[in-house]
C-alpha cells in the first residue's frame, strides 16, 4: 500500500496527470499561406466576446496551432504574422468538449489590415469520433424539466432511455446522469461531471446545479478518447457559467397554484362519472399537488472600490435555488375492525370456511408427520386468551373509515402529505492572471429535507435528512504555446441520515420485559430504537427499521499536460480519486415481529391459509412467527482508483484526422478501517462441529448420503485475521483499455467517422459495501422448535434467551452456521465494455445536421450472483411440468443431524426437523453460499439517427431515433447450469423517439412584430 500511495504521490507531483472528462473545448487548425504553403511562427489569439479574456498560440513547422481549455462560450479568432494581413472569425461559438477546427489562409498584406470573417460555427465534427450530444445554454434553461435537475435532459440523447422514473428531474433525485440505460450499458453505471470532476456518491449526483447556472453540458455516449474512464455507460460533463464583464443575473418562480388546470383535471372535475360536480370535488382535484420552485443567479467581474478591478480579470458567479413539494398522496389500507379488536371474527366465518381460524392451542400429531388443529368455535378468541401486551399495539392502528372489501380489506382511507424540500446554492470565481494563466474555484451545498408518514400515528413515518457539498480548483498553465498543464482538485461531500418520526420511543410503554430492554440499552445502539415493526398477514403493518446514517467524501486529483507538435496534439496523464465512506445501518434495533398464519391455520399445519384473518388471530394469541433484533456494526470503507492514459489526436492531413489512445485503470481493493468484513469461505478446513454433526448424522442417515461421505467442512474467512489479508480481494491489474478513432471529411459537407473503444467498470465501493456477516449480528425470534406443539417465544417474551453477541472474526468457522452466507470472490474482474460505432455526419441545408449512426456494444466479465452450495443436479426434476412428487420428496422432513448444536440455535437449521434437500447440499451446515463470479456477458446492436438545428431566428430543435437490441446473460436458471441463460434484457428497447425544440414568439422587442 505504501509503494501504490508513494506511485501515486510521484505521478501527480510531476504533473503527468490527467482527468476522465473535459468540460471546455478547444479550437485548432492550420494557417496557410496563399500558395498553399504552411506558415510557420504565426499568433493564434482566442478572445472570449463576454469577457475579453484570451488564449493564445503560436503555429508550428506544419503550420498547425491548438488552444485547449477553453470555457464553452462565444469567441473571436485572431490570427496575425508579420508580412500578412490580419486574419479575424468572429462569432465562433465553442460548446463544451468541442474540438473545434479553424483553418486560416492568410492575405498577403500590412498587419495593421484585417480581414474580418463573421461566420457560423462548423456545424460537423472534424476532429475526433466520439458519439453523443450537446445540450448548450439555451436548451437547458428554457426546456421544460418540471423539478429542474439539468441532468435529466440526458434522456434526449440517442442510445440514452431513462430507468429513474417520472420524478427524477426533481434535484433532490439523484440519479437524473446515472440511472440510465446507454448503448447495451445497465443501469448505474454512467456517471456525471461538473467542471470537468466528478459528481458522484456512490454512483449518484451530489450537486443537481441549477438552470440558470449551467452553461451547457455534453454527454459522452460512445467516446474514443483514452482521457475518460471510471464509467462504463455515459459520461455527462456539465460546465458552470463564469461571470463576465458586465454585471448579470436572473430570477425565476414557479408556482402550481397559479399555473392553468391540467387537462386531465378539468376533465376529472367536470366528469360526471367521477362524481357530481361539487366545491369540495375541486378542492380535492386541485390541491393533491403542490411545487414552488425559486430561484436567483448573479454573476459579474470582481470589483472592490479603490482597491481592486477585476474587469478582464477576475469574475464571480453565484446561484441560489429552492424547491419545495408538498404532495397529497391518497391510498387505501387495511387495518383491524372493532370487532377484530376484541377476538371477534366471526363476520369473516360468515363468508365461508376458507376463513376459518383455528385453535393454536388445540394441535396433535397427524399422519404422515402432519399436524392438525381444531376450529376455533364461533372464530371467536375468549377474551381471557388475548394476549393483555397485543391489546397495547392496537390504537397505533387507526380504526376503519370506509367499509373496505366484504372481508374488511382496504378499510381505511388516508389522505397523507408527503413533504419534500430542497436546497441548492453555488459559487465560483475566475481569475486570469495572464494570456498562460488562468484558475478557477468553485463550492457548492445542497440540502434535502423529506418526510412521509403512512399512518396517522407515531408508529410510521419516515425523515431523510441530506447534505451534500462539492469543492472544485482548477489551475491552466501555459509554458509555451506547445505545451500546456492543467491541474486540478475535486471533492464531494455526502452525508445522507434517515431516522424515524418514532425515534427515541419508550418501548417500556408497550409492556416489554425489562431484562430485554435493558440488553437493548447496554448491547445495542440506543440511538436507533424506535417503534417495534410489526408485520401482521393482511394488515398494513406498524413501525420500520431504526434508519442509517453515512458519510461519503469523494477526493479527485488530476491534471493533463498537453504537448503539440507537427501533426500531432498529445495528451498524458493520470487520474487519481480516493472515496471513504462511513455508515451505520441500524437494522431492527426494536424487535421485529411477524405475525403469519403457521400457528392459526388448519386442519393440518400445511393447509391453505386463510384470505385474511389467521395473522391478525396469531396477534391477538402473542404468537409471532418470526422476527429478529440486529445488533450491527459500523463500517469504515476505502478505495481507491488510479489511471494513466495518452492520447494522440493526430491530424494526418486536412480531411483526415486520427484519434489513437491507451488507457489503463487499476482499482485498489476496498478495505475496512478495523477489518470488520467477511473475505472469503475456506472450502477444505473441517469445521468444528463436524464431529457433533456427523455422530448425529448416524444415528439417522438417510440413503442419499452414506454417513461415510456426510461432511461438514468449510467456513467464512475474515480480512486481516488468520493470515488473510486486510484487502477484501486481489486488484484486477489487466484493465488495459486501447481507444482507436478517425475522422474523414469526404466533401465540405459530409465527414465519415467511426471509432473503438474498451471501457472497464468499477468494483469497489461505488459498486458495493463491506460485507459485515459475524460483525452484524442478528438474534432470530425462534417461537416453536417443533412445529407449534410448544412455545418458546411470545410477543411477551420474544427473545427468551437474550440477545446475541456479535463475535466478529474471533467466530471464524463457526460464523453464521445454519445460515446463508455470502462472501467476495478473491480474483474478481473488472466488467469491461467493447464498443464501436460509424457513423456518417451531413450538414442539410439551413444548417440542419443529421448524423445516422450504427453503435454496438460488448460486454463481458459481467458479475453474476453464484450459489456454490445447490442441490446436486442429479435431484433436479427433467420433466417439462411441475414435479409435485419430486418436491415433496426433496422437501420432506428427516432427522436434522445439527439439533442441538448450539451454534444453529436460532437459525433455520436448529430445529428438530429438516428438509431432505438440505443434507444434500455439498455443504450441508450452510443454506445458500453465494459469490459474484465474472461470468456473465451481453450485447447490444442499434441504429441511431440524430438531427439537430442550432438556435437561428429564433428556432432551434432537436430530435433522435434509436432502434436497437439489447440481449445479456447475467443469470442463470438453474444453480447447477453451467452457463447462464441469454435473454432478452429486461433493459430492452427497440424503439425510442424523442423530439426537443425552442420556438421564439414571433412579436415583441427586436422581433419582426
Amino acid at each position: 500500500m505504501k509503494r501504490y500511495m508513494l506511485a501515486v504521490a510521484t505521478l501527480l507531483l510531476s504533473g503527468v496527470v490527467a482527468s476522465a472528462q473535459e468540460a471546455r473545448g478547444s479550437i485548432l487548425g492550420r494557417v496557410t499561406d496563399p500558395s498553399g504553403a504552411v506558415v510557420l511562427g504565426a499568433k493564434v489569439q482566442a478572445i472570449n466576446v463576454a469577457t475579453t479574456a484570451g488564449a493564445a498560440s503560436v503555429t508550428n513547422e506544419q503550420g498547425n496551432y491548438e488552444i485547449p481549455y477553453l470555457l464553452p462560450g462565444v469567441y473571436r479568432v485572431e490570427v496575425e504574422m508579420q508580412g500578412f494581413k490580419k486574419a479575424v472569425r468572429e462569432g465562433i461559438e465553442l460548446r463544451v468538449g468541442d474540438r473545434i477546427t479553424l483553418d486560416f489562409t492568410l492575405e498577403v498584406g500590412n498587419v495593421a489590415e484585417s480581414v474580418v470573417v463573421t461566420g457560423e460555427t462548423p456545424l460537423l465534427e472534424a476532429a475526433n469520433a466520439s458519439i453523443g450530444m450537446v445540450m448548450e445554454e439555451r436548451r437547458v434553461t428554457e426546456l421544460p424539466i418540471v423539478g429542474g435537475n439539468p441532468f435529466y435532459l440526458v434522456r434526449l440523447t440517442p442510445g440514452v432511455i431513462s430507468s429513474g422514473g417520472r420524478y427524477a428531474g426533481n434535484p433532490m433525485d439523484q440519479g437524473a446522469a446515472s440511472d440510465i440505460i446507454v448503448n447495451g450499458t445497465r443501469t448505474g453505471s454512467s456517471e456525471g461531471a461538473v467542471d470537468n470532476l466528478p459528481n458522484m456518491a456512490e454512483r449518484n449526483s451530489v450537486l443537481s446545479p441549477p438552470q440558470d447556472m449551467v452553461q451547457e453540458f455534453r454527454i459522452h455516449t460512445a467516446s474514443f478518447d483514452a482521457a475518460i474512464g471510471h464509467a462504463a455507460g455515459a459520461v455527462t460533463n456539465v460546465s458552470m457559467k463564469s461571470g463576465t464583464n458586465t454585471l448579470h443575473g436572473s430570477s425565476s418562480f414557479f408556482d402550481s397554484r397559479i399555473r392553468a388546470v391540467p387537462w386531465f383535471t378539468n376533465r376529472f372535475i367536470y366528469d360526471p362519472t367521477t362524481g357530481p360536480i361539487t366545491p369540495e370535488k375541486k378542492k380535492r382535484a386541485l390541491e393533491g399537488w403542490l411545487h414552488q420552485r425559486w430561484g436567483a443567479t448573479m454573476g459579474g467581474p470582481v470589483i472592490l472600490p479603490s482597491l481592486y478591478n477585476g474587469r478582464n480579470r477576475t469574475f464571480w458567479t453565484f446561484g441560489y435555488e429552492g424547491l419545495y413539494i408538498r404532495r397529497n398522496l391518497s391510498g387505501t389500507y387495511t387495518v383491524p375492525t372493532l370487532a377484530q379488536r376484541k377476538g371477534d371474527f366471526s363476520d369473516l366465518l360468515k363468508l365461508g370456511s376458507q376463513y376459518q381460524i383455528y385453535d393454536p392451542a388445540t394441535i396433535a400429531p397427524a399422519p404422515g408427520g402432519r399436524f392438525s388443529r381444531q376450529p376455533l368455535p364461533g372464530n371467536i378468541i375468549p377474551p381471557s386468551r388475548i394476549e393483555p401486551m397485543a391489546l397495547k399495539f392496537l390504537p397505533y392502528w387507526p380504526d376503519p373509515n370506509q367499509a373496505g372489501t366484504v372481508d374488511g380489506r382496504q378499510n381505511y382511507f388516508r389522505t397523507r402529505n408527503i413533504d419534500r424540500d430542497n436546497r441548492t446554492m453555488v459559487g465560483r470565481l475566475d481569475h486570469n492572471f495572464n494570456q498562460n494563466h488562468r484558475f478557477f474555484f468553485r463550492l457548492s451545498n445542497s440540502q434535502h429535507d423529506n418526510k412521509d408518514n403512512t399512518l396517522p400515528t407515531i408508529a410510521t413515518g419516515t425523515i431523510l435528512d441530506r447534505t451534500g457539498y462539492t469543492l472544485a480548483l482548477d489551475d491552466v498553465y501555459v509554458f509555451n504555446p506547445q505545451l500546456l498543464l492543467n491541474v486540478r482538485y475535486g471533492l464531494t461531500y455526502q452525508q445522507p441520515r434517515t431516522t424515524r418520526f418514532s425515534q427515541g420511543f419508550d418501548l417500556a410503554s408497550l409492556g416489554f420485559p425489562k431484562a430485554l430492554l435493558d440488553e437493548i440499552r447496554t448491547k445495542n445502539n440506543p440511538a436507533g430504537i424506535a417503534f417495534p415493526q410489526i408485520v401482521v398477514d393482511g394488515l398494513t403493518q406498524l413501525g420500520d427499521t431504526g434508519g442509517s446514517m453515512q458519510t461519503t467524501y469523494y477526493h479527485t486529483l488530476g491534471s493533463t499536460v498537453t504537448k503539440m507538435t507537427g501533426n500531432h496534439s498529445m495528451r498524458f496523464g493520470v487520474e487519481y480519486r480516493l472515496l471513504r465512506e462511513n455508515g451505520y445501518n441500524y437494522g431492527n434495533v426494536a424487535p421485529r415481529m411477524d405475525f403469519g398464519t403457521a400457528w392459526t391455520r388448519g386442519p393440518l399445519d400445511n393447509s391453505p391459509a386463510a384470505p385474511i384473518g389467521q395473522g391478525f388471530a396469531s396477534f391477538l394469541f402473542g404468537l409471532p412467527t418470526g422476527g429478529q433484533i440486529n445488533i450491527n456494526a459500523s463500517r469504515a470503507e476505502q478505495s481507491g482508483y488510479l489511471a494513466w492514459f495518452v492520447q494522440d489526436d493526430w491530424r494526418l492531413t486536412t480531411r483526415l484526422t486520427f484519434n489513437l489512445g491507451l488507457r489503463y485503470e487499476y482499482e485498489s481493493p476496498t478495505t475496512e478501517r478495523f477489518n470488520r468484513s467477511i473475505r472469503g469461505f475456506d472450502f477444505g478446513t473441517p469445521s468444528p462441529i463436524s464431529a457433533q454433526a456427523l455422530a448425529n448424522y448416524a444415528q439417522a442417515p438417510i440413503p442419499e448420503v452414506p454417513v461415510s461421505s456426510f461432511r461438514t467442512v468449510g467456513g467464512l474467512l475474515f480480512a486481516g485475521a488468520g493470515g488473510q489479508p486486510r484487502e477484501l480481494w486481489r486488484g484486477d491489474r489487466n484493465n488495459f483499455a486501447p481507444r482507436f478513432g478517425f475522422a474523414y471529411q469526404l466533401n465540405p459537407k459530409t465527414i465519415l467517422r467511426s471509432g473503438y473503444g474498451i471501457f472497464f467498470d468499477v468494483l469497489g465501493i461505488d459498486r458495493f459495501d463491506v460485507n459485515q456477516g459475524g460483525f452484524n449480528q442478528p438474534t432470530n425470534l425462534i417461537a416453536s422448535q417443533d412445529n407449534g406443539l410448544t412455545f418458546r417465544a411470545t410477543i411477551a417474551n420474544p427473545f427468551p434467551d437474550g440477545l446475541q453477541l456479535p463475535l466478529g472474526a474471533a467466530g471464524g468457522l463457526r460464523t453464521f452456521l445454519g445460515r446463508g452466507v455470502g462472501f467476495f470472490n478473491d480474483r474478481p474482474r473488472n466488467p469491461y465494455k467493447q464498443r464501436w460505432s460509424f457513423s456518417i455526419q451531413r450538414e442539410l441545408p439551413m444548417r440542419i445536421l443529421i448524423e445516422p449512426a450504427y453503435v454496438g456494444n460488448r460486454a463481458a466479465k459481467l458479475a453474476i450472483s453464484t450459489n456454490l452450495n445447490p442441490v446436486p443436479r442429479q435431484y433436479y426434476s427433467t420433466l417439462p411440468y411441475r414435479d409435485q412428487p419430486t418436491i415433496d420428496y426433496l422437501s420432506a422432513q428427516v432427522s436434522n443431524p445439527f439439533y442441538g448444536i448450539p451454534e444453529f440455535s436460532g437459525t433455520g437449521l436448529g430445529n428438530v426437523r429438516v428438509g431432505r434437500s438440505q443434507l444434500l447440499r455439498p455443504y450441508p451446515h450452510f443454506q445458500d453460499i453465494t459469490v459474484s463470479l465474472p461470468a456473465g456477458y451481453s450485447y447490444f446492436h442499434s441504429l441511431q439517427v440524430r438531427a439537430e438545428k442550432r438556435m437561428a431566428r429564433g428556432f432551434n430543435f432537436q430530435a433522435a431515433w434509436t432502434w436497437s437490441k439489447f440481449m445479456e446473460a447475467t443469470s442463470y436458471l438453474n444453480d447447477t447450469d453451467p452457463a447462464p441463460h441469454k435473454v432478452v434484457s429486461d433493459q430492452d428497447f427497440t424503439h425510442r423517439i424523442v423530439i426537443s425544440g425552442i420556438y421564439e414568439l414571433p412579436f415583441g422587442r427586436g422581433k419582426p412584430l
